[in-house]
């Protein structure tokens, strides 16, 4: 199915120009798009954030920084740029009760909207523009004048003029430059969670029990960990991936690494990991309930992030990794 895809052409810049714009939030994200929409020239942006690093860091940059309640009070649009675990008592302590009614909720990630984290007005109108990229390069682009991937959406619309207010803020922070692609809160939290939660722990079990398996046989930690990653061989394939296509990529290999792949590959089916994927997409993410967990975590000030942190230090991998001095 083909979606939207949106250009410079499909943007007025005056738009957002021309509007009061907070920013909640002055990290990664917050500090990259607030500095690109101050270049697009909206002239009138304000910075709410508590006092923390980010504070003095806004200060530095020329802007006018306040606490986050009196910073949304005359505001038009509100970017909502703060760790998704901690918007929604963000939200209801500093910002529900002092925003106005009709601004426009600016969200860079759809996971708040998407699990109903946020009590909003019936007059509030919601749209996301998310980058597919980290703040620092979300900023360096810009200067440089180069595309990056993002997401779009209008989410909530009382006031029908959700549309054109997020391409004059896509344009502003350059995401349409390359073509902003259109989506939603729900698809876009629910790939990313994905990736989080079945993706990457599939992979990095791979690397982990691949390790082990190696280990066990007699190899050494310096030639099994250069051969997987030291070497920056994968940094390398995802690079071919991202630009040639997943399989395609193969070609730059020798034969005998395309053949044992491509076999390799055919070989597995799959079954019992889009089993496990399935599970993860479905019972934890689009269900709610990792949401309902991860926030209600936080709400309560317990997590169980540094017991496992403390965890993954302890595995063979990770300490193979320190006996060759690649840890501090």
């Amino acid at each position: 199915m083909a979606v939207k895809v949106y250009h410079d052409s499909d943007a007025d810049l005056s738009i957002i120009q021309n509007k009061r714009v907070t920013f909640v939030g002055f990290g990664n994200q917050g500090s990259a798009q607030a500095q690109n929409l101050r270049d697009s020239g909206v002239k009138n942006i304000i910075i709410g954030n508590r006092d923390d690093e980010y504070k003095p860091k806004a200060e530095a940059a020329k802007f006018n920084v306040k606490s986050i309640s009196e910073a949304v009070k005359d505001a038009e649009v509100i970017f909502l740029l703060i760790p998704d675990e901690v918007q929604h008592e963000v939200w209801k302590e500093q910002i529900k009760d002092n925003a106005p009614q009709d601004a426009v909720l600016v969200v860079a990630s759809g996971y708040a909207y998407a699990f109903d984290l946020l009590e909003l007005p019936a007059s509030m109108s919601v749209v996301m523009a998310a980058p597919r990229m980290i703040g620092p390069g979300v900023r360096d682009r810009f200067v440089a004048k180069e595309p990056y991937p993002c997401f779009v959406s209008v989410e909530k619309d009382p006031n029908s003029n959700a549309l054109p207010i997020v391409l004059s803020i896509a344009r502003a922070i350059g995401a349409t430059l390359g073509g902003a692609v259109e989506s939603s809160c729900r698809e876009e939290a629910g790939i990313d969670l994905f990736a989080e939660q079945a993706l990457w722990p599939a992979i990095n079990a791979c690397f982990r029990e691949a390790f082990n398996t190696l280990k066990a046989a007699g190899f050494s930690d310096e030639a099994i960990l250069h051969d997987m990653y030291l070497s920056k061989e994968p940094a390398e394939v995802f690079e071919r991936a991202a630009t040639v296509g997943f399989f395609r990529q193969l070609k730059f290999h020798s034969p005998t690494s395309q053949f044992g792949q491509l076999r390799g590959t055919k070989n597995n089916d799959g079954t019992a990991l889009r089993a496990k994927f399935e599970k993860v997409l479905h019972e934890d993410i689009l269900s709610g309930e990792f949401a309902k967990f991860w926030s209600g975590a936080f709400t309560s000030g317990s997590s169980d992030l540094e017991q496992l942190w403390k965890e993954s230090e302890d595995e063979p991998i990770s300490q193979a990794e320190k006996r060759i001095g690649l840890h501090d």
